[in-house]
């Protein structure tokens, strides 16, 4: 009996090979494909090109966590070193170290919504900087002509406000900038059309706001960009998101909150039955005490005539006539006295100009001499024989030729 002996096959494998084999074993697991894996943050990072990198601790187990940019963006909120966490994602092989990672697309803290915690933060974070301050706070106006209305063109928030207008304040225009007010890019067009809105010069007041609904729903009025385009706004703004209880980060900011838009039309305008209330008051106000002025001015007038007989009235007239005439004269002196002593000053004070006058030196006999080119003469070395000057006379000027210089000994240079 023949024994044989099989001798395996020896397969020498790259670090590559064995790395790419396991990368494809773990990307070919359904189950590996969407992940939900807690544990305590350590080691968290955050690169310049705004990708986010930590490792998920349990007792003495670790795994790596890579979150890309893009998704970083949309996180609610970044964790902490020591906070404890659910992260979502796929399991995946970073092929160049040799080591297992989950690749994340959305963390939650662990007993707190993830919403919620990104409402404080943000919260807290605009209320260091000021954000929330009531110096900030600009105030309403009165009587606007124009509220400009930032909301969805067919969401319920624009037509609750236009009826509440028409009932209240019907002299008001609206101006819509219609924007997503829920979901992806909402944030994005409230912001802009804040921007947009502040660009015109004939809004009184901006209303923001929408209907009621969940937190998710009210997100894009607890992103930042929205708080910060409402602080930004040179226009007062009413946030009107319609929730009675809860505050989003918009009203927080907004020059004033009201808890649904129909209320914030309230808070905006008058009330017009209230105007003509008060305007039919005015009226009964003003013709009582016309009245009684009327009424008084008589009464008066009686008794002057009841204790003036008509030659006594007439004679009281004459009196008036002469202490009129009397004033009358007095001022007309006093004026005429006034004018002449402004008069004669002004006299005297043109005399002492004319004597200062360069004009009246030249009407003496004296003379300017000047260049050609308007430079006035002074020394005879400013000029060369053959040289043209001009002469100003008293009356006149005369344009010369030098012939010869003399000095002031009358030698000749």
């Amino acid at each position: 009996m023949q024994l044989e002996f099989s001798i395996p096959t020896k397969t020498v494998r790259s670090v590559s090979e064995i790395t790419n084999l396991l990368k494809k074993l773990i990307d070919q697991q359904p189950e590996f494909q969407n992940v939900w894996v807690q544990g305590e943050v350590s080691n968290y990072s955050r690169s310049g090109a705004g990708h986010v990198y930590f490792t998920l601790k349990e007792d003495s187990h670790q795994i790596s966590v890579a979150i890309f940019r893009n998704a970083a963006n949309l996180l609610k909120f970044l964790p902490k070193n020591g906070e404890e966490v659910i992260v979502q994602g796929q399991l995946s092989l970073y092929s160049t170290r040799g080591q297992y990672q989950i690749v994340g697309r959305n963390v939650e803290p662990v007993g707190i919504g993830a919403l919620q915690r990104a409402y404080e933060e943000l919260k807290q974070q605009l209320t260091n900087e000021g954000l929330f301050d009531d110096s900030h706070k600009k105030p309403l106006p009165k009587f606007p002509r124009k509220i400009g209305v930032v909301t969805s063109p067919t969401g319920a928030a624009i037509q609750d406000i236009l009826q509440q207008l028409r009932k209240r304040y019907p002299l008001a225009e609206v101006l819509l900038h219609p924007t997503l007010v829920q979901g992806d890019g909402a944030s994005q067009g409230i912001a802009r059309a804040l921007q947009v809105m502040n660009q015109r010069d004939d809004i009184d007041v901006l209303i923001v706001g929408r209907g009621g609904g969940s937190i998710e729903d009210l997100w894009a009025f607890n992103e930042e960009r929205v708080a910060r385009a409402i602080f930004d706004s040179r226009i007062p703004v009413v946030s009107a998101v319609g929730h009675e209880t809860d505050f989003t980060i918009a009203d927080w900011v907004a020059d004033h909150r009201a808890p649904t838009p129909s209320a914030a039309v309230e808070h905006i305008v008058p009330d017009q039955n209230e105007l003509f209330a008060q305007l039919d008051g005015l009226d009964t106000w003003l013709r009582t005490t016309i009245q009684n002025r009327l009424n008084r001015d008589q009464t008066q007038l009686q008794e002057l005539k009841t204790r003036l007989s008509p030659t006594q009235r007439k004679d009281a007239i004459y009196q008036l006539y002469q202490r009129v005439d009397t004033f009358d004269l007095a001022c007309r002196s006093g004026v005429g006295r006034k004018l002449a002593d402004n008069e004669n000053r002004l006299h005297a004070l043109a005399q002492h100009l004319n004597a200062l006058s360069p004009l009246a030196t030249l009407a003496r006999g004296y003379s300017i001499t000047r260049k050609t080119d308007g430079e006035v003469l002074t020394d005879t070395e400013q000029v060369s024989v053959g040289d043209k000057i001009e002469v100003q006379l008293s009356r006149g000027h005369l344009t010369c030729c030098i012939e010869e210089r003399l000095d002031e000994n009358r030698q000749r240079r």
